[in-house]
């Protein structure tokens, strides 16, 4: 709610069930968005700036624009609802209206509306489409407390100086309150964040499907009771005594874009060789033929279920065994050529015969992003399902798990290496 004389700036209010928030974004649009698809129900279209994240990359930035001063949206003494640029230009309003206004809210049928002293609505906008999904319990704008979650929303540090933004296309972010943005980071478009009943964090879908959250695993039995930011502008997991458990270390923003390294060609399609099927799934091509038990505990292992310590919640890479003597003996190069054009694998898997002979059979991962097409690196089966989520969602890039160079076989971050269901 808004009452004549307040304004948002970079911050939300939600209507009372929950299911719809309206949300100065830093871009200056005002937008309001059903949280349980991120549906954006109506919006003012006063975007005068970039936002945060522009097109998948961390140096895709215009320090003058994307990290500017942010506007607000200002309710003002005569009942106008007025959309202000930082420099105070008038970018959109209601008018003033013909009696004096108490209040703005939200209402649960997905609508924002002028209200008078007696109740009755002076101005409205548009009302949402039906969908009501009911599950959303949001955070009150301070700390998002165990069974709420956070999306088209922000936390404010307890002095005010600091906000934690989340749902601005596909990236949340820590800024300054009137001030420029100090970190943030890529997630999906529509997703948010959660905080379990049992004080465990989590990243969220818009379908509700959740993932391991911003924060690494707590130490064993540990349970959080909230997160929020601190009075020096970090984004933190509490207990019920306001003790950090934990902390969420970003990428710092460089002050430059680093000098970007040559990016690899895509060696030419040997003569004769069929492409690989082109399957939604990341194919884990097998190349040597010499022990047919031990390629099934491959595949086994590569399809398998994995889990975090002390945890129940279990997740897997998103492949598909490739058992074709047709790839028999192709190297990384040429099995990467054979990649279809419009795939969108992030990596390619290969069993070969090194694989065969492992103990815990550990697969030979190509890389098939743009600027380090055709790398490879050793990993575990664990390690490979955190590689093919975090590629795939873009939260992660290559380098993140293959560095500068090869140091050896990358191990899981999270994941046990056990798979959870047995591999045969």
């Amino acid at each position: 709610m808004l009452r004549p004389g307040e304004h948002l700036s970079r911050r939300a209010v939600s209507c009372p069930t929950g299911e719809y928030s309206l949300v100065h974004q830093h871009d200056g649009n005002v937008v309001l968005y059903r949280n349980a698809d991120s549906f954006a129900v109506w919006a003012t279209g006063t975007n005068y700036q970039r936002s945060v994240w522009q097109h998948h990359s961390p140096y895709a930035f215009d320090h003058d624009a994307a990290f500017g001063l942010p506007g607000r949206l200002a309710l003002e003494e005569d009942g106008d609802l007025v959309v202000y640029s930082h420099t105070g230009e008038r970018l959109w309003s209601t008018g003033p209206q013909r009696e004096p206004i108490a209040s703005l809210m939200v209402h649960d049928w997905g609508k924002i509306v002028l209200k008078n002293e007696q109740g009755h609505v002076l101005w409205e906008s548009p009302r949402a489409p039906k969908r009501w999904d009911g599950w959303n319990s949001p955070a009150d704008g301070h700390r998002m407390r165990r069974g709420q979650s956070l999306r088209n929303g922000s936390l404010t540090s307890a002095n005010g100086e600091y906000q934690f933004v989340v749902g601005e296309r596909d990236a949340c972010f820590l800024c300054r309150v009137d001030g420029p943005v100090l970190w943030h980071e890529p997630i999906r478009e529509g997703d948010g964040f959660a905080l379990t009943e049992d004080g465990e964090p989590r990243t969220v879908r818009p379908d509700g499907y959740a993932l391991p959250g911003v924060f690494g695993p707590l130490a064993r039995d540990a349970r959080a009771e909230a997160m929020l930011v601190t009075d020096d502008g970090r984004l933190v997991l509490v207990d019920e005594h306001d003790e950090v458990l934990g902390a969420h270390e970003p990428k710092q923003l460089p002050p430059e874009p680093p000098a970007k390294r040559s990016r690899r060609r895509k060696p030419k399609r040997p003569a004769g060789l069929p492409e690989l099927p082109a399957t939604e799934e990341v194919p884990v091509v097998r190349t040597d033929f010499s022990d047919d038990a031990a390629w099934a505990a491959t595949a086994a292992r590569t399809t398998a279920e994995y889990s975090e310590p002390g945890s129940d919640d279990l997740g897997s890479a998103n492949v598909v065994p490739l058992d074709d003597r047709g790839y028999a003996g192709l190297t990384p190069e040429q099995l990467a050529s054979l990649v279809p054009e419009d795939s969108d694998w992030p990596l390619l898997v290969i069993a070969d015969a090194h694989t065969m002979t492992a103990p815990e059979h550990d697969v030979l991962v190509v890389s098939l992003d743009e600027d380090s097409f055709g790398e490879t690196r050793r990993a575990t089966t664990g390690a490979l399902v955190e590689m093919e989520i975090n590629l795939s969602l873009a939260n992660m890039d290559w380098e993140d798990f293959a560095g500068d160079e090869d140091t050896g076989l990358i191990e899981p971050m999270n994941l046990e290496n056990r798979p959870r269901t047995p591999a045969a």
